[in-house]
């Protein structure tokens, strides 16, 4: 396969994907933490609700440099963004679709502030980090497979 991305580009994804590595990271070194504790605790519910709201955008910036490079056009909605990267043998269909819930997610940290957010489930995102491990292996093996790092 040939490479449709510039170096410029890639390197652009590649900073993204390191920064997305760098919030698991953060979050990893958070799931120990029980429920109560999460939710009684407002300084590691801020990091946690931060860190997902930044590794998910960051992903989807990836996902529509991804899909212009490859036919000029990216979806409006970021979880399209998400299960469009399927069509074009980007993501696997099933880390599309979790990838798109993430995009979701994403949405509702950034749209929704205390009380009205749901705990339970940014603790439970927290505990199963594996769809955005999912979505960097197989950028990479992206990357790898169209010659681009």
């Amino acid at each position: 396969m040939s490479d449709p991305h510039g170096p410029d580009r890639v390197e652009t994804m590649v900073e993204k994907a390191e920064f997305v590595e760098e919030c698991l990271e953060i979050l990893a070194a958070r799931q120990s933490i029980t429920r109560d504790a999460y939710r009684s605790d407002t300084v590691t519910r801020d990091v946690v609700e931060r860190r997902f709201e930044k590794a998910s955008q960051a992903c989807v910036d990836i996902g529509r440099m991804l899909l212009r490079d490859i036919d000029g056009r990216a979806p409006d909605s970021n979880a399209a963004v998400m299960e469009r990267l399927a069509t074009v043998d980007v993501l696997s269909a099933e880390t599309a679709s979790k990838m798109g819930q993430a995009a979701m997610f994403r949405n509702v940290l950034a749209h929704e502030y205390g009380d009205v957010l749901d705990q339970d489930i940014v603790y439970e995102a927290l505990q199963d980090l594996g769809r955005y491990r999912a979505f960097l292996h197989e950028l990479r093996d992206y990357l790898d497979d169209v010659d681009a790092i």
